[in-house]
């Protein structure tokens, strides 16, 4: 706990029964001044009423991790807001007097501003913890440990105030639960469309407006379907966005850790324009090569119509097939095996006429695809046995292998 004493130019206003005050708080401050609820627990070991009882949380390390990275990598960066709580101690807030100017004459116009601008005093025997931004708060403290000359820099911040009542902690637990439960995230759309930090949605925007191969081959939409009518459509933006994550990432596959970039890091910060471009050429390449290698992707890349209301047209053609396809092909890159991966579906089998995919994908009495995952993660599973890939099975998945009782070795 910081005990040094700071005044902080000020905003205060209000929101239903509370009264707040906004203001900057360098990163310094906040590393010095922001506690965990268990750290402010330690002032109170002999006390029944502790504030890690009402509102703790627990600290995700990997998030700290990736923020910490961002803050200290990104040139870019910039951050939510704090709201924190004052426990105990003793802040003051001092009213600025407006005077009278020719931007402003009128009186009550000027008593509304001397309300609102003020100093609030910080004595330093406060405790102060995140209702909203923990894990950013905490990101800081760590950033500035290892990057110095970030301390400086500030971060919008508001107070309210916190009693240690029991009527007090139900107000905060109730404002704790308000903050998440309205603070809506933003969308996989949204990210795909708008993100600068996220690798694979800057490269997935780039194959859709640059790369001839995909050009006007995909569907711009926020949901992970394809309409059966349309015919010119390799796959949407949402499924790219997916296919590109699994190439460059080591998102594990079905269970099955996989090489590739750190997941995390490579979709919240940006890399270099040097290693976008690398990035980029990877998945060009591999498209080029599917499209060569696999007969029903050649014949589309060369200008042929997709039927998918034919029971012979490839699933690489739907979502379902393609998260099957890429899951595999992910694995064989991988290992090093990637013909192996390649050969496999240049046979154009994977398909509803071939009897095993029917049966898992197929729904005989309402006539429609089943797009259930734990289907596609099955399928995943039988087609690397089948390639003699090594998986492991979990005990859900041992249970849909006996309910379908399909040999992967003869699929």
């Amino acid at each position: 706990m910081s005990k040094t004493k700071i005044h902080l130019p000020c905003l205060r206003g209000y929101i239903g029964d509370w009264n707040y005050y906004v203001t900057v708080l360098s990163f310094q401050e906040v590393a010095n001044r922001v506690k965990l609820p268990r750290e402010i627990d330690k002032k109170y070991e002999e006390e029944k009423l502790k504030l890690g009882d009402w509102i703790q949380r627990k600290i995700e390390t990997n998030r700290i991790k990736h923020l910490i990275s961002y803050l200290k990598d990104q040139k870019q960066r910039f951050f939510n807001g704090l709201i924190l709580g004052i426990y105990d101690g003793n802040p003051t807030w001092q009213e600025i007097d407006v005077q009278q100017s020719d931007v402003y004459d009128d009186e009550a116009e000027m008593n509304y501003l001397s309300k609102t601008f003020g100093i609030l005093t910080l004595k330093g025997d406060e405790s102060i913890f995140a209702i909203d931004g923990q894990h950013r708060a905490f990101a800081i403290r760590g950033a500035i440990k290892e990057k110095d000359d970030l301390k400086n820099e500030e971060i919008a911040t508001i107070f309210v105030a916190h009693k240690a009542t029991d009527e007090g902690k139900i107000r905060t637990r109730r404002l704790f639960s308000t903050l998440n439960k309205f603070a809506k995230p933003v969308s996989q759309s949204e990210i795909i469309a708008l993100s600068e930090d996220n690798n694979c949605a800057v490269i997935t925007r780039h194959l859709v407006d640059e790369f001839d191969l995909l050009k006007g081959k995909v569907l711009v939409i926020k949901n992970r379907s394809i309409n059966p009518e349309n015919q010119t459509a390799f796959t949407n933006i949402m499924v790219l966005y997916d296919i590109v994550e699994r190439l460059l990432t080591n998102k594990t596959v079905v269970g099955i850790n996989v090489k590739g970039r750190d997941k995390n890091e490579f979709t919240s910060v940006r890399t270099s324009d040097e290693e976008i471009k690398s990035a980029t050429k990877e998945i060009e390449k591999i498209f080029l090569e599917l499209s060569k290698e696999i007969t029903s992707l050649n014949k589309f890349f060369n200008g042929a119509k997709i039927d998918r209301s034919n029971e012979k047209t490839s699933l690489l053609f739907r979502p379902i097939g393609q998260n099957v396809f890429f899951n595999v092909l992910k694995v064989g890159i991988s290992e090093s095996k990637k013909k192996i991966v390649i050969d496999y579906f240049s046979k154009d089998k994977f398909n509803l006429l071939n009897k095993t995919w029917r049966r898992i994908f197929w729904d005989e009495e309402t006539g429609t695809i089943i797009t259930d995952k734990a289907r596609q993660r099955f399928a995943t599973l039988i087609i690397l046995e089948h390639l003699g890939f090594k998986v492991k099975r979990t005990k859900k998945d041992q249970i849909t292998f006996d309910s379908f009782n399909i040999n992967p070795k003869k699929i």
